[in-house]
C-alpha cells in the first residue's frame, strides 16, 4: 500500500506557496466563486487530456519527466496512463485503485484505509470541482487576470504526514484544471500540466476497469 501511496504522490502536482501567492489576489466572493465552479463542472460528464509531469527531487540534479493521457468520468472514475518514458497506469474506480506497470499490477480497496480514501478523493474533487467540500483540507482561493488558484493545506494528521500543500490551477474561462501541483512534507514536488483538454467525449468503460 505504501508503494501505491508513493506513486499517487508522483501522479499529482505541487509547489510551496506563501500565504498569498505572487501574482494572485484573494477571491473576494468565495461563495459566488464556488457556485460558478459547481455550475461549470456539472456540465462536464467526461474529461480527456494530455499531460506532462515533472518531478523535482532534492537528491537528484536532473528532473524526472514523463507524459501520458488523463481520463475522468463522473462520478468517481479516473485513469492516468503514463506512456513515456515508461508505461505506468493508475485507475481509480469507486472504492478501488489499481496501479500497473509493465511487469505487474496492484489493487487496493480504499474502504480499508482512511489515508487511501483521502488520496483518492483529492483527485476526484479536483476534477468535479468539489474541493471546498473536502474535510481533509483547508482551501484558499486566489485569482489573477487569466485563472484561479486553489491552495489546499492538509487539516488532518494523516494528510499532514504526506503533503505540505496541494495547488490546483484553473483556467478562468471554463474552470478547466490546467495544472496540479503537490508539495510533499520533505520538500520534493511535482508539476502536472494538462493540455488538449476535451469535455464530454465518449469514454469506454473498459478504460476504468479494475482487473
Amino acid at each position: 500500500m505504501n508503494k501505491i501511496i508513493a506513486l499517487l504522490c508522483c501522479c499529482f502536482a505541487v509547489f510551496q506557496l506563501s500565504a498569498q501567492p505572487k501574482g494572485y489576489s484573494s477571491v473576494k466572493n468565495v461563495n459566488t466563486f464556488q457556485q460558478s465552479l459547481a455550475q461549470a463542472n456539472s456540465a462536464k460528464q467526461t474529461i480527456q487530456s494530455d499531460f506532462t509531469q515533472v518531478k523535482h527531487l532534492s537528491l537528484l540534479a536532473d528532473k524526472i519527466k514523463s507524459k501520458g493521457k488523463f481520463y475522468f468520468k463522473k462520478e468517481d472514475k479516473v485513469r492516468i496512463e503514463y506512456t513515456d518514458p515508461y508505461y505506468y497506469l493508475l485507475v481509480m474506480n469507486g472504492g478501488q485503485i489499481m496501479v500497473k506497470d509493465e511487469q505487474k499490477s496492484s489493487k487496493v480497496n480504499t474502504r480499508n484505509s482512511k489515508t487511501m480514501q483521502s488520496v483518492n478523493r483529492i483527485m476526484i474533487d479536483c476534477m468535479r470541482g468539489t474541493v471546498f467540500q473536502n474535510p481533509d483540507f483547508k482551501v484558499s482561493a486566489y485569482e489573477n487576470a487569466n485563472g484561479y488558484l486553489l491552495s489546499l493545506v492538509p487539516s488532518n494528521d494523516a494528510m499532514k504526514k504526506m503533503f505540505k500543500q496541494i495547488d490546483v490551477y484553473m483556467d478562468k474561462k471554463n474552470f478547466d484544471v490546467s495544472r496540479l501541483t503537490m508539495t510533499e512534507t520533505g520538500g520534493d514536488y511535482t508539476d502536472m500540466d494538462f493540455t488538449n483538454t476535451q469535455h464530454n467525449v465518449a469514454l469506454n468503460e473498459t478504460l476504468f476497469k479494475i482487473k
